[in-house]
């Protein structure tokens, strides 16, 4: 055990086989020879010889933990989980194994379990500065923003030279529509890893300014000379250059992209179709907030605002700050109610739990078919603004056919999924089209953020 603590793993396991020839049944020895095969990479062996330590002495906790850290390695997840669990059955307070039960957890997509594992990790050992990041960034995906930003700040008093916790605060920074600080976290994260490209190219999100894109494509430029394959931003440096009206310098950037591939094809037929409806230089944005103050900004009716698909909530309790009146959000809470391409029914799914919202705002839980008609004869008036986060075809343009009579001259409507998706053009994009010929309206586009995948309109 000197040895193995000291390094010497081949002394180590020496005399850890001289005890197995003495004692075959030297549980000990055989979890060791395993620790020592993990540690090598030999991670089908490790779990082989850990495994045989377990049937000898199925009561000790840190075997299961260690058996369930090589099972973990073998991409094996499901067993890893189960083993973690039996070394907390026998030691409920194995900080290790609860906070590597919460990385296999984050691994299979359960970020509700996997929080609950980091969160008593914290409890136990709140000195573990990546617990606390971990259970920010389960918390973000959870849609819990604020909460997430709280454990990313904990964990920077703890490391705070990690780079990538300042870069993971200023993404939910970002989200919340904080880009002041969200810029500040970015550039503490790259003035402690200069070639840190995705913090880079996060920077360069918070830095549309029509005047002057110029910093914004400074950021995309140093997130390549840092990472020459970061393709993201290689195409928005494409689009940025483009904007500006340097277009050779654009196609050489466009060309750049590999053959073929989504962004080839996908992104560059969404700036094409910005191009062709722009009337001179589209006004581009990056955070998904600047989009929905710019719409909100742009209203002058008096009228109702609404949020067609509120998850989280997220977007509108930041709608709810800015609108100065009840805002009304349109949700199942069970996620896409039929398959979304490559997304199955059901996801996005909060299994039914509404989020935490501002006292303005009144949520109506159902299908857009079934909450809408009952909604609208209650409530008169035009729409003033709403965001459309439907994702599917189906959802938007039954909400749109409901609401058409609502939507007049003067409605600003922000779509979340309008383009830059790989198959955009089936979307959010068709449904509103079709409600265009439809309806008859004429409309302006007022904004497009193809990192945010928005586009922001106004009938007219």
């Amino acid at each position: 055990m000197r040895h193995h603590g000291a390094g010497r793993l081949k002394e180590a396991e020496r005399l850890y086989r001289r005890l197995l020839e003495a004692d075959p049944y030297h549980a000990v020895a055989w979890h060791m020879l395993g620790v020592i095969a993990h540690q090598l990479g030999k991670h089908d062996f490790a779990a082989e010889l850990i495994a045989k330590a377990v049937a000898i002495k199925p009561d000790d906790a840190d075997a299961h933990a260690n058996l369930a850290l090589a099972l973990q390695a073998l991409g094996r997840l499901d067993d890893a989980v189960a083993s973690y669990r039996k070394a907390l059955a026998l030691k409920p307070d194995h900080a290790e194994a609860l906070f590597n039960l919460g990385n296999a957890l984050k691994d299979l997509k359960h970020f509700q379990e996997a929080a609950e594992s980091y969160r008593k990790v914290v409890a136990l050992r709140p000195e573990i500065a990546a617990a606390h990041g971990n259970l920010g960034t389960m918390l973000a995906e959870l849609g819990r923003l604020e909460e997430a930003v709280a454990c990313y700040r904990q964990a920077l008093l703890l490391e705070p030279d990690d780079a990538t916790g300042h870069n993971n605060l200023g993404t939910a920074l970002a989200e919340l529509g904080e880009l002041d600080q969200a810029a500040v976290s970015f550039r503490k994260a790259l003035a402690l890893k200069p070639e840190f490209a995705d913090a880079w190219f996060n920077l360069h999100t918070t830095l549309y300014a029509p005047a002057d894109m110029e910093p914004a494509a400074h950021c995309l430029e140093e997130a390549l000379r840092a990472a020459p394959d970061h393709m993201m931003s290689r195409f928005f440096l494409a689009v940025l250059r483009d904007y500006e009206g340097h277009a050779e310098l654009a196609a050489r950037h466009f060309a750049a992209l590999p053959q073929g591939s989504d962004l080839a094809v996908y992104a560059c037929d969404a700036w094409r179709y910005i191009k062709s409806v722009s009337r001179g230089r589209p006004r581009l944005l990056g955070e998904r907030s600047e989009g929905l103050a710019l719409a909100l900004a742009a209203t002058r009716l008096d009228g109702l605002v609404l949020e067609l698909g509120v998850r989280f909530g997220t977007s509108i309790r930041q709608i709810a700050r800015r609108a100065d009146q009840d805002v009304h959000g349109f949700d199942s809470f069970q996620g896409l109610p039929e398959a979304w391409h490559k997304m199955p029914q059901g996801a996005y799914s909060t299994e039914g739990e509404l989020p935490q919202v501002p006292a303005n705002v009144r949520l109506h839980v159902g299908l857009f078919e079934d909450t809408l008609p009952v909604f609208l004869p209650t409530h008169p008036g035009p729409v003033r603004f709403m965001n459309v986060d439907c994702d599917l075809y189906s959802s938007t343009a039954t909400a749109l056919e409901l609401l058409a009579p609502r939507i007049v001259p003067g409605t600003v409507i922000a779509f979340d999924e309008y383009l830059f998706n790989p198959r955009w053009r089936e979307d959010e994009f068709k449904a509103f089209q079709e409600a265009v010929a439809k309806f008859g309206w004429r409309y302006d586009y007022l904004a497009f953020s193809l990192f945010a995948k928005q586009a922001v309109v106004i009938i007219r």
